[in-house]
């Protein structure tokens, strides 16, 4: 990684004949994308409010030296089983790996007794969770440096948390992040003016136009997600044949309502020039699931981001074809170095972050 301030970058990187990880790489992690490694290790931690969050370590046992710790977070309906591709293709360059499942979802507390409503009190309850899971989970017992990679709602939590937590992570990889949550043409004042009636209409808990319970298949959401059928069908399989209590239906008014005030903190003005820590944004050209141009323009006022443009994938990157995710790969191993093992303390800043805003 180079020194100072990371290059802004909205092109997709060429490709290299010595890729790494190499193309076997790839493909062994593919074909064995549903299937745990062997020292996988699935536990629970209690957080602050004495609720359970589940987590898991992948930590590359046979590796006598791991080169640091990747730390997933999920999407919105995500769980960790869906990251299990990425896990085994950072295991095999010598990466141990942990995430944890955001609650109200995969099989962490859910606030709400129907576990098919996706329902959370407030966004700042993550962040207190992920502090947790570091200070019990993560701190003297895995090896650093701790890289964050998250997808959507989980890499719009790891942002905040490095904005209000600075010094846990060394670095992090957002993949389509949620900065703001794309309307389809929706005015801004309906948008944000529905779910405020509803939850005064004491409806918080109702699903949000489009979305309902959990079924399997959703294919309608598929033309907007990915272009991969066989990886789309990846969370269905965990769900159907590891626990069906993975599963998490539709958003609700209040999940909504909490998303989008958490956004507008994240955009808010002097927030994202407190995050120090070197970041890389992937963003996917064709998404429709959240605004690219507020992503854009959260990066350019981020001290140490860099933007890179995977084209033509759509939301779900990390579930694309696989010239998609070898972009993916090669953008990661141009931030970081795979090979020998990444160092951050030549780009990390000794500045005082702006003070936050009140709540």
């Amino acid at each position: 990684m180079t020194s100072g301030k990371t290059k802004k970058s909205g092109t997709k990187p060429e490709a290299k004949g010595n890729a790494i990880p190499s193309a076997e790489i790839l493909a062994t992690a593919k074909e064995h994308r549903r299937e745990l490694p062997e020292d996988a290790v699935f536990s629970y931690f209690v957080a602050p409010d004495e609720r359970r969050i589940r987590f898991a370590r992948f930590p590359a046992s046979k590796v006598i030296e791991p080169k640091g710790t990747v730390i997933f977070m999920p999407g919105r309906t995500e769980f960790i089983e869906k990251f299990l591709e990425d896990v085994h293709v950072l295991n095999a360059l010598g990466f141990a790996c942990a995430a944890m499942d955001l609650r109200g979802q995969g099989m962490s507390y859910r606030p709400h007794p129907n576990r098919d409503k996706h329902y959370v009190r407030t966004f700042d309850t993550h962040l207190t969770d992920v502090k947790a899971f570091f200070d019990e989970k993560l701190v003297g017992k895995m090896p650093k440096p701790f890289i964050f990679m998250g997808h959507s709602a989980g890499s719009h939590v790891i942002l905040r948390f490095m904005r209000e937590h600075p010094g846990y992570a060394d670095a992090a990889i957002t993949v389509a992040p949620m900065v703001k949550i794309a309307t389809g043409g929706l005015p801004e004042f309906v948008a944000k003016g529905l779910p405020l009636v509803m939850r005064y209409l004491g409806l918080g808990a109702a699903y949000i136009p489009g979305h309902t319970a959990f079924k399997e298949g959703r294919w309608g959401w598929r033309k907007k997600l990915t272009h991969d059928d066989e990886r789309f069908c990846d969370e269905d399989y965990f769900i159907k044949n590891r626990d069906r209590r993975l599963a998490v239906g539709g958003a609700t008014y209040k999940w909504l309502w909490e998303a989008l005030k958490s956004c507008d903190k994240l955009n808010a003005e002097g927030y994202p020039e407190g995050i120090e820590t070197p970041v890389l944004m992937l963003q996917a050209e064709k998404d429709r699931i959240v605004d690219n141009s507020a992503q854009t323009a959260l990066a350019a006022r981020m001290p140490n981001c860099k933007l890179v443009v995977i084209k033509g994938a759509m939301h779900e990157i990390l579930k694309e074809t696989d010239e998609m995710r070898a972009d993916v790969w090669h953008a990661i191993s141009e931030f970081i170095d795979l090979e020998n093992g990444p160092t951050f303390d030549d780009v990390l800043q000794t500045n005082t972050p702006a003070p936050l805003e009140d709540s």
